[in-house]
């Protein structure tokens, strides 16, 4: 008996030794892994580790600094965290996690994370940070030539438009550590000949609108933000009226506003957000939602997708809807491509939380636009160009339909400056 229980002795402490010897081999494989920047065998060794039962922190940091290096947010932030907990008192592991909210584009998040740290728990470049988003100068520019056609005589309304311009200057701010807002004001220039019931031979001119955008935005919980925000058009109509046999002009200031609410859920790999607006163009009321949700495949912005739709029910015209497919992804450190396709039947909606505004008469029923985005510490630089099939009608604002389709092109380009303040 005492035989028996000495070889099961022998046996049982071979086996840890050689568990032990295994565990020490695997430990010195992965860390010459980690050395050499292999990171498909890092984690392939790192799982073998962690499937025999052992979890520590140098294990951890070596994963989420390889995964860091490879721009994999996700991975990185869940093995930071892992290696937080196993380290409270360091400050290294604080660090990284900031900047991986920062480099997978959840800035708000970054914020938020810096703010929850104590100072002990900020090493001296976590301290030297702003604990606010800085300032924003936005700057742009676009122009678009149309396709004209135009009548003799026409007694609907009816535009033949021959160019759009359209200059915006738009200021971000901070209102609080967790909170910023937006202003911008638009000018908009339009060269077109517009014909009316009033001017059946038709007018032309440059016809300009005014417009101002206003957004607040703020974070409500780590990874949930909620905005509102609210869109203003000034512009002057122009009225021919006879009286006593007598044509005269008259001009009248029109007022035309959107109010609207965004939710944005951002996740790693997924990101989405609904708006809900309400405006009052065209002499009419329109009740809109907008749905969209960004994929990002490896947790960075070095590519992504968006999927977006837009539904409107209008008071006179019904419901009319926008979709869209954009793509985006990184050719160089200094070089970004973004690309999109838009097709629908809407002639009055907006875009990007109500900052981007249509309420011309012309439908775009299909859209093709791309920009090349130049990235910089203190700037970027954002230049594209787009073409549109436009769907263009004679409308009649009494019994509110539309007649004489007419399908037209517009070409444009455009070009946006951001300036940061850091």
């Amino acid at each position: 008996m005492r035989t028996i229980i000495v070889i099961a002795s022998v046996l049982m402490l071979t086996y840890r030794l050689g568990a032990q010897t295994d565990f020490a081999s695997l430990d010195r494989l992965n860390y010459q892994y980690f050395l050499g920047k292999d990171y498909k065998n890092l984690k392939r060794t790192a799982k073998k580790i962690l499937n025999q039962g052992n979890d520590y922190y140098y294990l951890r940091m070596r994963l989420g600094i390889l995964a860091y290096e490879n721009q994999r947010y996700a991975y990185a932030y869940r093995n930071f965290t892992r290696a937080k907990q196993q380290n409270p008192f360091d400050t290294v592991t604080n660090e990284y996690l900031y900047y991986c909210y920062l480099l997978a584009g959840r800035q708000a998040d970054a914020l938020q994370f810096l703010r929850t740290l104590s100072e002990n728990d900020k090493n001296s470049h976590l301290k030297s940070l702003p604990m606010a988003k800085a300032p924003e100068l936005i700057l742009s520019y676009s122009y678009t030539g149309y396709d004209v056609k135009k009548y003799q005589t026409n007694p609907l309304n009816f535009e033949a438009i021959e160019n759009l311009a359209v200059l915006n200057a738009g200021l971000a701010f901070n209102f609080s550590e967790r909170a910023n807002g937006f202003f911008q004001y638009s000018n908009t220039s339009k060269v077109a000949t517009f014909y009316s019931p009033s001017d059946p031979s038709g007018n032309y001119d440059t016809y300009k609108q005014n417009q101002f955008y206003f957004s607040y935005k703020s974070l409500i919980t780590q990874g949930f933000e909620f905005s509102g925000y609210t869109h203003w058009v000034f512009f002057t109509d122009v009225s021919n009226v006879s009286t006593y046999g007598r044509r005269s002009s008259s001009l009248n200031l029109s007022t035309e506003s959107l109010f609207g609410l965004n939710f944005t859920l951002i996740g790693w790999y997924l990101r989405g957000g609904i708006n809900f607006n309400y405006s009052n163009f065209a002499n009419s009321n329109q009740f809109a939602t907008e749905a969209y949700i960004t994929y990002l495949p490896f947790s960075n912005l070095n590519l992504y997708s968006t999927v977006s739709g837009f539904y409107q029910l209008d008071k006179n015209w019904g419901s009319t809807y926008q979709s869209n497919f954009d793509v985006g992804f990184k050719v160089f450190k200094y070089l970004w491509v973004e690309s999109g396709v838009m097709i629908g039947n809407s002639f009055l909606y907006s875009r990007n939380f109500g900052m981007e505004l249509n309420n011309s008469f012309i439908i775009p029923s299909k859209s093709f636009y791309g920009s090349l985005v130049i990235p910089a510490k203190k700037f970027s630089l954002r230049v594209g160009g787009h073409y549109s099939e436009m769907n263009n009608y004679s409308w009649d604002l009494e019994n509110n339909t539309k007649t004489s389709k007419l399908v037209i092109n517009a070409f444009g380009v455009n070009a946006t400056l951001t300036i940061k303040f850091q």
